[in-house]
This record gives structure tokens, sequence and C-alpha cells, in this order.
């Protein structure tokens, strides 16, 4: 069965995935359940350009029970014409036995892979409830950008903030982390959130990249990633669609006032954006500076 065929099965009206990898996930899994070995293919090979077969000869008893043997070197034995007769009946049968064969194995295939990625044994994760959107990382190169980056950070923790059913941390608490060498797993746990939003900025002329992947606090799990490229007068939108993704693969629910809410992201020209971004940041330190010294 060639990869486009069992590509065109997985494939739905409304179903969006990676079907390469979900192909390679399913194939390896089937490996494992047979305790095959892709190197030395006992039952399913990979037909290099084109595909997979079933590998194993395929016997017929008496009971018309088709049974798939190991592969082995074959025996030389002169037949008697009765054993002709009974090798004929036999090969008439092989090519529906291996067309059945196929078709179980590309249902075995489409079952997994549509049953949480190919796993016919895992559970669904809980759900989650509660996150914190660490501090993006300034990859420009230029220290002097960390106001920028900051200031994203903040912006991505306020639409997200607009869902009333999912607990996200503040700016505040989470600037603590800021370059810190803990482990997601540890700050999740002093943080008690469920995932974490890790990410960095990187700012060059007039285009802005930022980079977003979510982590399972208790599992140390990247479950999504995403990369996003914009214009830098598209800075708010970016940060509306960044928090859309990120609701959107916590699965929580979003009312529609809500949605609204993440969706809006007015026009704001760039050198106003950086004003502001600015004087939050020159406002923010005056008051870490009054912190300290009191």
């Amino acid at each position: 069965m060639s990869r486009d065929d069992i590509a065109e099965r997985l494939k739905g009206k409304d179903v969006v995935l990676d079907v390469d990898r979900s192909i390679n996930t399913a194939i390896s899994k089937v490996r494992v359940a047979l305790r095959d070995d892709s190197e030395k293919p006992r039952f399913v090979e990979t037909v290099v350009g084109k595909g997979y077969r079933f590998a194993a000869p395929v016997i017929c008893n008496g009971d018309s029970n088709a049974q798939a043997q190991p592969l082995s070197a074959p025996v030389q034995v002169a037949p008697s014409p009765a054993v002709v007769s009974t090798e004929r009946k036999h090969v008439s049968m092989r090519p529906r036995v291996l067309l059945g064969g196929v078709a179980l194995l590309a249902l075995f295939i489409v079952t997994l892979v549509m049953n949480h990625d190919g796993s016919p044994t895992s559970t669904r994760q809980p759900a989650i409830k509660s996150l914190a959107v660490l501090p993006l990382k300034n990859l420009s190169g230029d220290p002097t950008q960390e106001y920028f980056a900051d200031g994203m950070t903040e912006s991505v923790i306020g639409r997200l903030s607009m869902i009333r059913g999912l607990r996200v941390i503040s700016h505040t608490s989470v600037m603590q982390f800021k370059d810190t060498r803990m482990s997601a797993p540890d700050i999740a746990k002093k943080l008690q959130v469920d995932a974490l939003v890790e990410g960095s900025v990187i700012r060059e002329g007039g285009r802005i990249r930022v980079h977003a992947q979510l982590i399972r606090g208790a599992t140390d799990e990247h479950f999504w990633s995403e990369t996003y490229d914009r214009d830098l007068e598209d800075t708010l939108a970016l940060q509306s669609e960044l928090a859309q993704s990120i609701a959107g693969k916590v699965e929580v629910t979003v009312t529609g006032e809500e949605r609204a809410r993440l969706v809006a992201a007015r026009h704001v020209a760039p050198e106003v954006d950086e004003s502001y971004l600015k004087g939050r940041n020159l406002i923010r330190k005056k008051h870490k500076d009054t912190m300290i010294w009191a």
C-alpha cells in the first residue's frame, strides 16, 4: 500500500493533520505491536519511495484460516502430482489473502492514528485550567531591546487574562523567572499551574519574529509550538493571533464576548507602540527601584 493511499484514508473533509508524521508514527507502533524490526522486517516492509507491503508469506490451511509466517529459507522438495495440485490451489488464493492482509493493515494504521495519535492505550491528558507565560527571551542580539520582549510578554498575558475559564499568572509574578535555570516542572509547581508558555522575540529592522511553545507542567511535555513572522506594524495582530492559538491548544472554553476581545487588534503606528512600551518599561523600572530602596 502506497503512502498516498494511506494518506487518502487518513484525510477527511474537515481533518487537518501532519500526514507524513502520522504515518511514520503509526507504522512504528504497528512494528512494535508485532515485535517487528524495520532493519530486518518479518511482517511490515518499507518499499522506498512507494510505501509499505506485508512481507511474510501467507499459508492457507485446510480450514481456510490465513496465518502469517516469518520469512525463512525455502526448502526445495520435489513435488508429487498431488502436491502440485494443492500448491496451485494455494497460489490462486494467495492474492486474495494478501489483499485482505493489506486492508487489515491499513485499517489498523487509520485506527491507531485517529485514536490519540496512534496510541491504542493512551489516556486523555488532564485539562489545562491554569498557565503562566514566562518572560519571552530577547534574541535580537541587542540588550536594549529587552523592553520590547517584556512588553510582548505582558501583552500576551493581558489577552489571555480575558478568558474567565483560564487562570493566568500575573506579569509581575512571572518576571522573577526571567533568565532562570529552573526546570519547567519546578516553575509550574512553584506557580501552581498546569502549563507554561515559553518563547522568544527577534526584532530586526521592520520585522518581528516570535516563537512560542506550550509545555505541560507536570510532565515537561512540549505539545505545541509555532513561529510567527510579521511586519513590525502588525505587532498587535500578532499578539492577538498568539493568544488565540494558545487558548485553542489548551482547549479552554471561550465565550463569544471573550473571543471578540481576543480577536480585536486595532492598528497602531509602530512609533506609537514603541513609545508606549518604552514608557511602560521606565515606569516598571522606577517602581522596582522604589521597592528595593523601600
